[in-house]
């Protein structure tokens, strides 16, 4: 009886580190009854949607929405809503993972495409901003005139790309339509791409369009082939599936005349991507 009762404990205590693991928040029902909670905020640092100021402490697009969204629970609903943010924001896979696993009060950030296929796994609130994807070198790499010419142009490169992100997807893309020989080099975070494409002359990748306009901002030597930009995608906020917090997040987004009409989401964009920046994105729309 005594290896089964160890064997059962055994069992028990795995289990609740699994849980202990997961992500999880306050209800909005609970919220709503107690009059206060808390909710989990699990992010992937991404240029200008999330990253950290020079005291250490997370900002950008992503984290200012979050906080309007906070605040105007609290006014709007009368509840005292605060907001923790988990995770250590390195992998982008290791946020969604976790956010779909998570219980109650638990969104994602970043810059989180909305796909058909994560429609499956996860809550996604409307998008908050539209993107494109862009190909990226270093500058001195001729410009590519079309991808048909990648293997040419870009002979003997190495494509870097971060898992579980859609631009691995892009570049597994080309790598079938245009340059079956292409080495592929898989990293954990897309900012580690962008290093190694920084690190290495003969080094390409896909990347958003917020990692380019830091790295312009920042003069780094980097270039952007306009032949290999992708069609306008629409970033979203995400919740696990048994989240009821999506339809306070959409009134958030409807209130006073629609969120992202206001001056307070245009002054976020300038904040974060600057004018230049804003008027790249606009030309994704």
């Amino acid at each position: 009886m005594k290896p089964i009762l160890a064997s059962l404990l055994a069992l028990v205590a795995s289990i609740q580190i699994i849980f202990a693991q997961n992500y999880s928040g306050d209800t909005w029902a609970n919220v709503k009854s107690n009059k206060s909670g808390t909710l989990s905020l699990a992010y992937v640092e991404t240029p200008s949607f999330v990253y950290k100021d020079k005291s250490g402490n997370l900002t950008g697009i992503c984290i200012d929405i979050m906080n309007d969204f906070v605040k105007w629970v609290n006014t709007a609903k009368g509840v005292k809503l605060t907001s923790k943010y988990v995770g250590d924001g390195t992998s982008f896979r290791g946020m969604y993972d976790k956010t779909k696993a998570g219980n109650g009060g638990v969104i994602g950030l970043g810059n989180i495409t909305i796909t058909e296929e994560r429609k499956k796994e996860v809550k996604f609130t409307q998008p908050f901003i539209t993107n494109f994807a862009i190909l990226i070198t270093q500058t001195s790499v001729p410009t590519l005139s079309k991808l048909e010419d990648l293997p040419k142009t870009f002979a003997n490169f190495t494509a870097y790309t971060a898992k579980g992100t859609l631009n691995e997807k892009r570049i597994a893309d080309l790598k079938q339509k245009y340059y079956p020989s292409v080495k592929v080099s898989n990293e954990t975070t897309s900012q580690e791409v962008l290093e190694k494409v920084f690190a290495d002359p003969t080094g390409f990748a896909y990347l958003d369009l917020a990692f380019y306009i830091e790295a312009v901002q920042m003069k780094k030597p980097v270039k952007r082939h306009p032949v290999g930009d992708k069609a306008s995608e629409q970033f979203g906020f995400i919740m696990p599936m048994n989240s009821d917090w999506a339809p306070v997040v959409e009134e958030f987004f409807a209130s006073n005349g629609g969120y992202f009409n206001s001056k307070e989401y245009k002054s976020i964009l300038v904040k974060h991507l600057g004018e230049s920046g804003v008027k790249l994105l606009q030309k994704a729309k």
